[in-house]
């Protein structure tokens, strides 16, 4: 009976923010969940994976509807230790069910969005010449890494340490390609211009730079784009909405100290 309780005060807890008449609507529609594995096919053959990934999904968009605001998840406090020690099971657990639930059961999210919650965790490293991204989220991870696969980027993966390392060239290109519309790309194609021209003035710019030029050269200056990068972004402050302004803007770099002997 204790146990019973105590995962009832974890559910409800979440509902806390609703209405009497949401919080029994949110209840109906999670016996209606259940009941329909046993009730639209063969009465009691699910198996126990199936039932425990079904509550373990409307576990989470409970805990999605409690933690979101302005459409962005708050994943620090949805992290896998923190569900984990909700439910009693390890967050290596969790972490997988997450997997399985938004194969199963997906909820659409803007990862662009969510890349920018945790900007100010992304750091560049001027030994690795990578910027550093942190992702908490196996889901966030897997839709950024996927984005950057389907736009010919290269992404280098430290398994378990929930990180996406990629070169800064990349990184910037795979914002602009996050761009909704045509006339902010045509700014930052407009600005990258400019940049590249007040570097170097034997380059001649008489007109805006192709997606395939500016390309062609964000790549063949690898060493030198970080800071190239950041100089595009002051730029276009205009647009600071932006993921390519706010991020790239705030991104912290970091070089580690060698000490050398003697």
């Amino acid at each position: 009976m204790t146990n019973r309780k105590a995962h009832e005060t974890n559910f409800n807890r979440l509902l806390t923010d609703m209405n009497d008449e949401d919080i029994s609507l949110r209840k109906s529609e999670a016996f209606d969940k259940i009941a329909a594995l046993f009730y639209e096919g063969n009465f009691g053959t699910a198996n126990k994976s199936e039932i425990e990934l079904q509550m373990f999904s409307i576990f989470m968009e409970a805990m999605i509807d409690a933690h979101t605001e302005n459409g962005v998840l708050d994943y620090a406090a949805c992290s896998d230790y923190k569900i984990g020690k909700i439910l009693g099971i390890p967050q290596e657990k969790v972490r997988t069910l997450k997997i399985k639930k938004q194969a199963r059961y997906p909820v659409h999210f803007d990862w662009r969005e969510s890349l920018k919650t945790i900007q100010n965790e992304i750091v560049y490293d001027g030994e690795k010449k990578k910027i550093i991204i942190p992702v908490r989220d196996p889901n966030l991870y897997n839709e950024i890494r996927e984005f950057i696969d389907d736009n010919g980027g290269y992404i280098e993966i430290q398994r378990g340490k929930n990180v996406i390392q990629i070169r800064p060239e990349f990184f910037f290109l795979l914002l602009y390609k996050a761009t909704d519309t045509e006339k902010e790309r045509k700014k930052i194609r407009e600005e990258f211009s400019r940049q590249l021209k007040k570097r170097n003035e034997d380059y001649i710019i008489d007109k805006v730079l192709t997606e395939k030029e500016m390309e062609s050269i964000a790549l063949s200056q690898a060493d030198e784009f970080f800071e190239f990068a950041k100089e595009i972004a002051k730029g276009i402050d205009d647009i600071r909405e932006h993921p390519l302004v706010s991020i790239i803007s705030g991104i912290q770099c970091i070089c580690k100290a060698v000490n050398k002997r003697k």
